[in-house]
């Protein structure tokens, strides 16, 4: 048998043993007070990485950091276990609606699952979820990021189930910390991972639904996820020195940042759209009282200009994985006869260079 794959078996084995050592006992009938109020236990780090999403741009480790995860590992092509599990990463999406939490799924087929498939997968299963991340794997990365996780990941010779993998469910808290492992196909694991998760969310930021009433302005805006995006300009506008700003909308027209173009930002993100950017930042209107919102603009007013604010982003398509992006002067690009090509990430632009003809003709039509 493979070292490596008695390896990460024998991990496995460890991880669940600790999961159920250490993972608090409960009746069905749900958590006593004294219970929800019990911390979980800290299991280890997850794994850093950094993979190209369904949404046409790569997602880091770090741009979790701030908010509770559940993670899960699959493939598209898969007719065994991962039905079952995404049908279940589903229904936990429809059971915790909590705007703190994200849904990470790494596919475990490198060669299959391109960021175009993982979009077209997305939508067949949860066309309306926006917390879901989808990730393209690469075979190095993928086995480092498995065994992080403590999972198996192993090719086989069965051509109806072709890739060995968990079917864990991991639940990950604001600082990276794995904080409990499920078995999918068990349901009183499941029920707990709901619980858990919404002891975690609970825990990290008071309730479900919104952020502790104590925090500061810089507080609320780290634990709503905010600085997620709006700290790489790739992924929001910058808001180093925002007060004051001339802002360019997607419209054509232009806005000065004043308070009430920011109070509106927060509470109405699709009212006025920055130009080069998508429509993709939720409302935080049942999130925050008058108070607390009034906290996270002073903050803003706060914030010091800084280089990154004469960012110019502009809106186009990757042509290999199709997604609508944002880009910069630097970002991956290519010109084949005389038209530059933007890419989501390396992996896209070298595909192209392999063939630009494809990829430039399937743009065009």
């Amino acid at each position: 048998m493979n070292r490596s794959f008695v390896w990460i078996a024998l991990i496995s084995a460890v991880a669940a043993a600790l999961v159920v050592l250490f993972a608090p006992r409960r009746e069905r009938a749900g958590p006593s007070a004294d219970a929800a109020s019990e911390e979980l236990a800290k299991l280890w780090d997850a794994p850093q990485f950094e993979f190209a999403s369904q949404a046409g741009r790569a997602l880091r480790h770090d741009e979790l950091r701030g908010q509770v995860w559940i993670a899960n590992f699959i493939f598209t092509q898969c007719t065994s276990i991962c039905p079952t599990m995404t049908a279940k990463m589903v229904q936990l999406q429809r059971s915790l609606n909590a705007p703190q939490l994200r849904f990470v799924s790494f596919s475990v087929d490198p060669q299959n699952d391109t960021p175009a498939v993982l979009a077209s997968y997305a939508r067949e299963w949860s066309p309306a979820e926006t917390r879901w991340w989808l990730l393209s794997t690469d075979g190095e990365n993928l086995l480092r990021v498995a065994k992080g996780f403590g999972v198996t990941v192993q090719p086989t010779d069965d051509p109806a189930d072709p890739i060995l993998h968990s079917n864990r469910f991991f639940l990950v808290d604001p600082r990276g910390l794995i904080r409990g492992a499920y078995i999918s196909d068990d349901d009183e694991a499941m029920e707990r991972l709901v619980s858990d998760t919404n002891r975690l969310l609970a825990q990290e930021f008071a309730n479900s639904v919104g952020p502790r009433a104590d925090l500061s302005g810089e507080q609320l805006f780290l634990a709503m996820g905010c600085a997620g995006c709006h700290n790489n300009p790739r992924l929001g506008p910058p808001l180093e020195g925002v007060l004051g700003r001339a802002v360019k909308l997607a419209d054509g027209g232009e806005v000065r940042a004043d308070e009430a173009y920011l109070r509106e930002s927060i509470v109405d993100p699709w009212a006025r759209i920055v130009d080069g950017y998508r429509g993709t930042m939720p409302s935080y209107a049942q999130l925050l009282s008058d108070e607390q919102l009034g906290r996270v603009i002073d903050h803003l007013k706060s914030l010091e200009p800084s280089a990154v604010e004469g960012a110019n982003p502009t809106l186009t398509f990757d042509p290999v994985c199709e997604m609508e992006i944002t880009v910069f002067d630097d970002s991956p690009s290519a010109e084949h006869e005389g038209v530059r090509f933007w890419f989501c990430c390396d992996h896209c632009q070298e595909k192209f260079l392999a063939d630009p003809a494809k990829y430039a003709k399937a743009r065009k039509q």
